[in-house]
């Protein structure tokens, strides 16, 4: 709700390619943002959905407030994202003032790797690096106690910084390193150093 009440036009680009399409292509994921965005605002939302980003500059976003780039394989977007040049263009956005809803594999690339979910990589995909827009810090969504384990050895072997956002969770970022904990349980940042961070939701801090 955050999210859309921050958009001033009330227009997103809804991108939902790290889904594998069905057999109409990717018509059920719009209908599910068109759903799911009316439920959480009373304004008329105006989205676009782009399922191929090649070409895509940031002068194709210039009418858009917010893009909201959904969950599935955190591999494939980011590949994506990659080859077509478009992660360029979310960073140029993001530095431009430009309001990103990531959802799951959404989140995840906005991270500075998404090694921590390297279970997804089935398809031999090369690309890791994220976005890194979250100060060096990487993502893992649907976090929950069982999940702390794959979190150590990440920092161990990485030397990074993690943020967990639980199914209930949510972390508002800006581009000066605010953040805001949103949602109904807290955020934890785990750190190198084992000064773990814990926001509970509306409390604020830096990262």
């Amino acid at each position: 709700k955050k999210f859309l009440c921050t958009l001033k036009n009330k227009k997103i680009v809804y991108i939902p390619i790290a889904l594998t399409p069905k057999s109409d292509g990717y018509e059920s994921c719009f209908d599910w943002i068109t759903s799911t965005l009316t439920n959480a605002s009373d304004d008329f939302i105006e989205i676009s959905m782009w399922t191929d980003l090649n070409q895509k500059s940031i002068t194709d976003l210039e009418n858009y407030d917010g893009i909201y780039i959904g969950g599935g394989n955190t591999y494939k977007l980011l590949d994506h994202m990659y080859k077509s040049g478009f992660n360029e263009v979310l960073i140029d956005f993001y530095n431009r003032g430009g309001l990103i809803y990531g959802g799951s594999a959404g989140a995840v690339i906005l991270g500075k790797s998404i090694s921590i979910v390297s279970e997804e990589n089935d398809a031999n995909y090369k690309y890791e690096n994220g976005l890194n827009l979250l100060n060096d810090k990487s993502v893992l969504c649907h976090f929950n106690k069982d999940k702390k384990n794959t979190v150590e050895h990440f920092i161990e072997n990485t030397s990074g910084d993690v943020i967990a956002l639980t199914e209930k969770s949510g972390l508002i970022i800006s581009n000066s390193n605010s953040v805001e904990s949103v949602g109904f349980e807290p955020v934890t940042i785990y750190t190198l150093s084992s000064k773990d961070e814990q926001l509970n939701p509306g409390e604020k801090s830096k990262i």
